[in-house]
């Protein structure tokens, strides 16, 4: 290549917390442009509706790349509509990403289906979009550089905490006589995970020249302080009075640590061993599964591998009824998160009437779900589910401590290992982003800063 100055145009398509898409176009200084996308999501919650809603202004003949950051819906949901309508290079993810990638895809897939019948439209893609966008998978260990378009670019997947096979990407440039142009994705970032040992990056990562941040925003307004624990002390006193307890769970993640956090609750006596313990939601149930038989690739830190309750029964189709019409007290852990799908739904609408039930969310629930509808709800309201019509009698609970994202202090101690020229803010509300952004410039003096979403293009490295 000859000399030069490589640049690179950023752009995000999602304004809020779903539906996440980054297209980045790298030009280098002899006219030749790489394109990538880092992730391709589908729009859930906040006034969209799951599996029929993304971003179709990408054109996929025009991309030679895709990364993965983790493989949650909202992240890659839309990559089977993007394999139908012609992508046909390569999807780059973790291996731990990859042994679980097949299973949210068919499960929005069913979803899709129940929804397009009701709006009257074909779904957006088939079983053998899904088989095909699988086959387009490159996977690979954390922490091993990978070239993505020969020696000029290279991609490195770093833990993170958000989510297992979640990760941190690097993206290195390399043009000759140029100085090299870094790029790190933090995807959804947590530092912590209860069943993952997750280590800091390696410390020549901290020192890059000439870094580009790429952040999320989810709770850019929200500080770890902010965040009452109450979850324990509630389901202890919740089992003190033989309540039923439903917590609705995503599928990935929270369902496994409910069932982590009862387990200890148990063996430290804090609630009975034999209280009952129910776990329903098959996406759910798969995922855990799943995990564990790939243990050696997950690797599990010894003391949470043994996560499951005493007194569990996995539930059904065939058993769920039975659970609904008993009035026992118990522990129900049920997908989905914010309660719009999966039988946490089905749950809602036979206990929210009753008043010895505790309806926990135990995660955000965006506006426009039925788990936002419910817990906003006064008691003695009447919530609308599913065109029944039923009297919020039940209590309702909601708590944060358990979010898989870092909160806006532990975003600016991230932030503050390294020296970057800018951090662009995306993956969060409007509100969030602008005051992540006004906290970055403030606290740490970094004056090169974005919002993306909002239609603009940022060009790095151009001066």
């Amino acid at each position: 290549m000859s000399k030069g100055k490589p640049y690179v145009d950023i752009r995000g398509y999602h304004e809020g917390v779903t539906g996440s898409t980054i297209r980045n176009t790298v030009h280098f200084s002899n006219g030749t442009v790489f394109r990538y996308l880092v992730d391709y999501g589908m729009y859930q919650g906040e006034g969209h509706k799951r599996g029929i809603e993304y971003n179709d202004s990408v054109n996929p003949n025009k991309i030679d790349a895709i990364l993965l950051t983790h493989p949650h819906l909202d992240h890659d949901g839309a990559l089977p509509i993007f394999v139908k309508k012609g992508y046909k290079k390569k999807i780059y993810m973790t291996d731990s990403a990859k042994c679980v990638i097949d299973i949210g895809f068919n499960d929005s897939y069913n979803i899709m289906k129940k929804d397009s019948k009701i709006l009257k439209q074909a779904p957006l893609y088939s079983k053998t979009d899904i088989d095909l966008t699988l086959q387009l998978i490159e996977s690979f260990r954390y922490d091993e550089p990978l070239e993505i378009f020969g020696k000029y670019i290279t991609a490195t997947f770093f833990n993170n905490g958000h989510l297992i096979g979640s990760s941190i990407i690097l993206v290195q440039i390399n043009e000759p006589d140029s100085e090299p142009i870094n790029i790190l994705y933090t995807g959804d970032y947590k530092p912590t995970n209860v069943f993952l040992d997750i280590k800091p990056l390696p410390y020549w990562v901290y020192n890059l020249p000439n870094l580009t941040i790429v952040s999320e925003a989810t709770y850019g307004t929200t500080n770890s302080w902010d965040i009452d624990h109450t979850w324990e002390n509630d389901i202890i006193e919740a089992c003190s009075q033989n309540r039923i307890i439903i917590n609705t769970a995503f599928a990935q993640g929270r369902f496994q640590e409910l069932m982590y956090y009862i387990r200890k609750l148990q063996d430290e006596k804090q609630i009975p061993k034999d209280y009952p313990i129910k776990v329903d939601g098959k996406t759910g149930i798969d995922y855990t599964f799943r995990y564990l038989s790939y243990s050696n690739i997950v690797h599990f830190k010894k003391d949470s591998l043994n996560f499951f309750p005493y007194n569990l029964q996995f539930v059904d189709d065939k058993t769920r009824m039975n659970i609904m019409n008993s009035n026992e007290g118990k522990i129900i852990i049920s997908t989905a998160g914010m309660a719009s799908n999966g039988p946490a739904k089905e749950y809602l609408i036979r206990f929210l009437s009753n008043p010895n039930a505790l309806i926990y969310f135990p995660g955000y629930t965006s506006e426009g779900t039925i788990g936002r509808r419910v817990y906003e709800a006064e008691s003695g309201q009447s919530v609308l589910i599913n065109g029944q019509s039923i009297t919020k009698m039940a209590q309702t609970k909601q708590t944060l401590e358990f979010s898989a994202h870092a909160t806006a202090d532990l975003l600016i101690d991230f932030f503050s290992m390294f020296v970057p020229r800018s951090i662009l803010f995306n993956h969060g509300s409007i509100e969030c982003k602008m005051a992540l952004e006004k906290r970055t410039k403030n606290e740490l003096g970094i004056k090169n800063t974005g919002i993306l979403g909002m239609g603009y293009v940022y060009r790095i490295n151009q001066y």
